[in-house]
């Protein structure tokens, strides 16, 4: 009998043989679910832009003529679970001033490549942009805008981001 203790073969090993293997430095509980792969493939694609809510805001309504216009973007899943939403461009949102990008008639180099937006469930991601009232008409030139009233927006990088729900504005008034 004690042949049997002295050779460790009744010791088990602290591995569970039924359990699936992870990659060395691969902390994640096995048994866990992510759940952005859950939802990007069970979450129906015409049903994720609900998800999202735009929303644009400015400090206030009327700005002197020269005054820095503070801008911010808030983009919200409405979800209790994560949601990503396909953006047909590596920039997944812009913002715009009467349509401009970026208050900008220059065109930019941005790579023709689909990307993806990605939501945590519930979470709101803040962006804040400062609008000088100047449209950039060239790389080094840049144009101070006359008085008036002017339509500020924010969207999804996405072609039908309107039509979706995906994108939101607000009108601002320059005074002399």
């Amino acid at each position: 009998m004690k042949r049997i203790y002295d050779s460790d073969a009744l010791e088990r090993a602290d591995d569970d043989p039924f359990a699936p293997e992870t990659a060395a430095g691969d902390d994640r509980d096995p048994r866990t679910i992510d759940w952005a792969a859950f939802s990007h493939a069970f979450a129906p694609v015409a049903v994720r832009h609900w998800a999202i809510d735009v929303t644009v805001s400015t400090e206030k309504r009327r700005y002197d003529a020269g005054e820095p216009v503070d801008i911010v973007v808030e983009f919200r899943n409405r979800f209790p679970f994560p949601i990503r939403i396909r953006t047909d461009s590596p920039n997944r949102w812009y913002w715009a001033i009467d349509g401009l990008r970026d208050a900008s008639e220059c065109p930019r180099s941005v790579p023709d490549r689909s990307d993806a937006f990605s939501f945590a469930r519930n979470e709101r991601k803040r962006f804040r942009r400062q609008w000088s009232q100047r449209i950039q008409v060239a790389d080094d030139a840049w144009e101070r805008v006359d008085p008036g009233t002017y339509a500020i927006s924010g969207s999804v990088a996405r072609t039908d981001a309107a039509d979706r729900g995906l994108a939101d504005r607000t009108e601002i008034e320059i005074t002399d």
